[in-house]
C-alpha cells in the first residue's frame, strides 16, 4: 500500500469509526441512525480505519430499504470522487485520524441474520426487513405447520393488541398479521419453504393452520 505516490484512497459507506466492516449499510438501518454517509479513507492495514480525507452526511428518517440507502450512498460517492481525488493529488486535502470513541463493527452478513423469532420487537422485525434485502431476506419458522416462511413484503408496524407473541391472525381487514412485541407486522407477500410467492391472505386460506389459536413462531 506504500508504492503509490498518493496513497491509496477507499470509499466507505458509513460515517468512520462507526460500522467497520462489510455490511455498514444493513447495519445503520438495524441500529435506527439518524444519520449515515460515505467517508473517503487512506487505507492502511486495518479493517476499515485508514485516517479520514472526507466525510459526506445525509439524513437517514428511519424507513430506508438496503437497495434503495445503497443506490443513494453510491450517487453522493459518485458525486463528490472526483474533487477529492483532485484536492487529495494537489496537496489540498488533509487526513484526519478517526477518533477512538464510538468504533462498531458491521461483519459479514449470514443467513441466520434474517430469522425473526417470537420475541423479536415488531421494530427490530421491520428493521431486519428493511436492512437485509435483497439477502438474506427475513424468515420466521412455524413448527409443525412450516418449516421456514419467508416475508417478501411487510408493512410497518401496527399498533400491539392482546393476541400472544408470536402468533398469526387476520385482522378485520383481511390482512395476515404476525404479532410481536410492541406491536403487530402486516405481512403482505409471504414464501413458504418449497412454495412460491404469494399474498399473506392466500396462504392462509390455503393453510388455515397458520392462524389458529395454538399456532406460533419458533422463539
Amino acid at each position: 500500500m506504500s508504492a503509490p505516490r498518493h496513497g491509496i484512497l477507499n470509499l466507505h459507506p458509513s460515517l468512520l469509526p462507526r460500522h467497520r466492516g462489510a455490511s455498514p449499510i444493513p447495519a445503520a438501518i438495524i441500529a435506527g441512525d439518524s444519520e449515515t454517509g460515505v467517508c473517503t479513507i487512506v487505507m492502511d492495514a486495518g479493517l476499515d480505519t485508514g485516517a479520514l480525507v472526507r466525510v459526506d452526511r445525509i439524513e437517514l428518517h428511519g424507513d430506508e430499504r438496503a437497495p434503495a440507502l445503497e443506490e443513494l450512498l453510491a450517487d453522493l460517492a459518485a458525486d463528490t470522487v472526483e474533487g477529492t481525488l483532485r484536492g487529495w493529488a494537489a496537496g489540498s486535502l488533509t487526513a484526519v485520524p478517526q477518533e477512538g470513541d464510538g468504533v462498531s463493527l458491521a461483519p459479514r452478513l449470514r443467513r441466520s441474520d434474517g430469522r425473526i423469532g417470537a420475541m423479536t420487537s415488531a421494530h427490530a422485525a421491520w428493521a431486519a426487513w428493511r436492512a437485509y434485502q435483497p439477502w438474506p431476506g427475513v424468515y420466521v419458522e412455524i413448527p409443525g405447520v412450516i418449516e421456514r416462511l419467508r416475508l417478501d413484503l411487510i408493512d410497518a408496524p401496527l399498533p400491539a393488541s392482546d393476541a400472544a407473541n408470536g402468533s398469526l391472525s387476520l385482522d378485520d381487514e383481511g390482512r395476515l398479521l404476525l404479532h410481536l412485541p410492541g406491536g403487530a407486522l402486516p405481512l403482505r407477500r409471504v414464501t413458504p419453504a418449497g412454495g412460491r410467492e404469494m399474498d399473506g391472505v392466500d396462504l392462509v386460506r390455503g393453510r388455515p393452520e397458520i392462524a389458529a389459536a395454538h399456532a406460533r413462531i419458533a422463539s
